[in-house]
């Protein structure tokens, strides 16, 4: 599948912004899953340095040194997607995968999480794969799609709670529940180019993926129900939101901050929007 991509995220200030340094995660890379056949990154009146992170992410690094007052990030390009059946498979440089098992502020295992999580391990003792999807669609159903009912700083533990949340508090459950069950697994950010099971997912967009033995990565989308499939854009990897999320920084002045951000996908006439006020350089993926 060709998906063009074309993403805006807009900032307004209710001061000047003296100066601010954002590390952006916005260009997805060629691999297994997907051909990146263009892409461009443009932010007016800011420098970008390109660079690559711990889990090979392309990476830019965002830096207004002049007083503004508007922000506004753009990238687009064309990707040419596969379906792999969501088997994503090993880089030529992995970490390793003890590194996956790691607690983060976001996936801390609970006492209610680990009890959740125990729920499943005869299951993926017997048949991993079987025993991972299990965990993917209970996820799905325990806790319901329900945007604006958590925010970018919500933990796994918290959603699970509450039983509501978004892509991003699904992706951050499934690991929790897969690294206490000693199985290595990642957060992923990127796109879903095509309408999913979930209304209005054609847009920016969060999964996980666990790391199985003889298949390498292999990835699972709890708010769609189904592993990656070619509507996917896999655009960063890492230990939770906080290492994968598109954009993330710091900022010195600029009063209030009103986030906007815009997902279209020209080809297939999908687009979304949403709009966030308060002061955070970071936008939920919904």
């Amino acid at each position: 599948m060709l998906i063009r991509v074309e993403h805006t995220t807009s900032y307004r200030y209710s001061e000047p912004l003296l100066a601010s340094t954002q590390y952006l995660r916005m260009t997805p890379l060629s691999g297994r899953t997907q051909a990146v056949e263009s892409w461009k990154l443009t932010v007016p009146g800011a420098s970008t340095q390109e660079w690559a992170d711990q889990y090979g992410n392309l990476c830019h690094t965002l830096t207004v040194t002049q007083p503004v007052t508007s922000l506004e990030i753009k990238v687009s390009g064309l990707v040419r997607t596969r379906n792999t059946d969501g088997i994503v498979g090993l880089s030529q440089s992995e970490l390793p995968a003890g590194l996956y098992l790691r607690e983060t502020d976001y996936t801390t295992c609970t006492p209610a999480l680990k009890e959740y999580a125990e729920a499943f391990r005869e299951a993926v003792e017997k048949d991993t794969i079987d025993g991972l999807h299990k965990i993917m669609l209970q996820i799905a159903e325990d806790v319901a799609y329900s945007p604006g009912e958590t925010h970018v700083q919500t933990k796994g533990a918290e959603a699970l709670e509450k039983g509501q949340g978004v892509c991003q508090d699904h992706a951050h459950i499934f690991c929790t529940v897969c690294r206490h069950l000693g199985i290595p697994a990642r957060y992923v950010s990127g796109y879903l180019g095509a309408d999913m099971e979930q209304a209005g997912q054609a847009s920016s967009h969060a999964w996980a993926e666990a790391l199985v033995g003889g298949l390498g990565w292999v990835s699972f989308d709890p708010t769609n129900k189904s592993c990656a499939t070619e509507a996917h854009i896999r655009s960063a990897v890492g230990l939770d939101y906080a290492e994968a999320s598109p954009v993330r920084g710091v900022r010195s002045g600029g009063g209030i901050e009103t986030m906007s951000a815009r997902v279209a996908f020209p080809s297939q006439g999908q687009s979304q929007s949403q709009s966030q006020g308060g002061g955070s350089s970071q936008s939920q993926s919904q």
